[in-house]
């Protein structure tokens, strides 16, 4: 074979070695996108499906309340009732407006309990306005220990059906939260109410894992609180006139020198019954603390009388007689100052 023609053949293989060469590299280089071969199995990223331009965030909705009426207070099943008129305002497309899927977060399923009716749909200053009469039971986590001194917070977390729902929710610029005037609490006094939008934390995927970056989901909502304060003195003499029957009879069994054994029995029945009577009407969770304290200041003044007549009757008359009739005088304003002094220390 001619050089020449060795020459030309040694450069064209040289060429092809060189060509499948660069190939194999570039198949291998990561940072080169290749297009797909033909149809393949791919793992779904449903953070990135989640968050990606399918499904845009909408604009955002604010909604306002006016309170009408609050009622059913229960204590021991930790729950309230309120009636409200809402009203929402949507600037977006009204085909896409969520306002129908609004329900209160906080409140309770069952029957009939939560009633939450669109009464009325306007366009007002360009955007879409939709009035709801709403009636629920709400759960409440009422907060005893220094009942009857307590204050309670009845709030209400409006937000929407999905959790998943692209949505913002705030509240209206003006007069986002009223409660009615004419609302009256028995035994309770109402502050001013607030109203601003909030977040409820999801600690679940829900069966859907969240974008990358993302630890945990948050809903979109809005909290309509309204602060309340208990009438305290209201509440004194009704709860607690068992306690005050109890510290009467110690008194009386240390004025009067004789029968001081059925008084003193008298006095623990009384103030046993009254305990019994407020565990019937609170949970037991009120009872750790201020009536709990009470309720030990008490039978620990029990055993002081007992346990001071006892000593001064028996021992130290023995010993001697005018002593013991000057602690005998003592001993009614000491208890009378000790069980005092006990209940202002243990007063929230």
């Amino acid at each position: 074979m001619p050089r020449g023609l060795r020459s030309w053949l040694l450069l064209v293989v040289l060429g092809m070695a060189l060509t499948v060469g660069l190939g194999s590299w570039v198949s291998a280089d990561p940072s080169v996108i290749q297009p797909p071969s033909g149809p393949t199995s791919q793992k779904i990223d449903w953070g990135t499906f989640e968050q990606g331009p399918t499904q845009p965030t909408l604009p955002g909705l604010r909604v306002g309340a006016y309170i009408t009426n609050f009622s059913d207070i229960n204590l021991l099943d930790d729950e309230f009732s309120i009636e409200l008129l809402l009203w929402t305002l949507w600037k977006g497309d009204p085909d896409l407006n969520p306002s129908d899927q609004l329900r209160i977060l906080n409140g309770i399923y069952d029957g009939d309990v939560q009633r939450f009716e669109r009464v009325r749909r306007d366009v007002v200053d360009g955007a879409s306005w939709s009035l709801y009469k709403v009636r629920s039971a709400v759960v409440k986590r009422w907060r005893l220990q220094r009942y009857p001194f307590d204050d309670q917070l009845l709030r209400v977390q409006v937000g929407l059906d999905d959790p998943f729902q692209p949505v913002n929710l705030d509240v209206v610029p003006k007069d986002p939260l009223t409660v009615t005037p004419s609302l009256l609490l028995p035994g309770w006094d109402l502050k001013e109410p607030q109203a601003y939008a909030s977040t409820v934390t999801l600690m679940n995927d829900l069966g859907r894992p969240t974008a990358p970056g993302i630890s945990v989901r948050r809903q979109p909502t809005v909290s309509f609180d309204v602060p309340i304060q208990r009438r305290s003195l209201l509440f004194v003499a009704p709860d607690f006139l068992g306690y005050m029957l109890a510290v009467g009879l110690c008194c009386m069994s240390l004025l009067i020198t004789r029968s001081r054994d059925d008084l003193i029995l008298a006095a623990v029945v009384s103030a046993g019954g009254n305990y019994v009577f407020i565990a019937g009407q609170l949970p037991v969770t009120a009872m750790t603390g201020f009536i709990g304290h009470l309720q030990l200041i008490i039978f620990l003044g029990i055993l002081y009388v007992v346990a001071a007549d006892e000593l001064i009757d028996h021992q130290l008359s023995h010993l001697s007689a005018r002593f013991a009739q000057w602690l005998r005088v003592l001993l009614l304003p000491s208890y009378v100052g000790m069980t005092l002094f006990g209940i202002w220390w243990i007063i929230p």
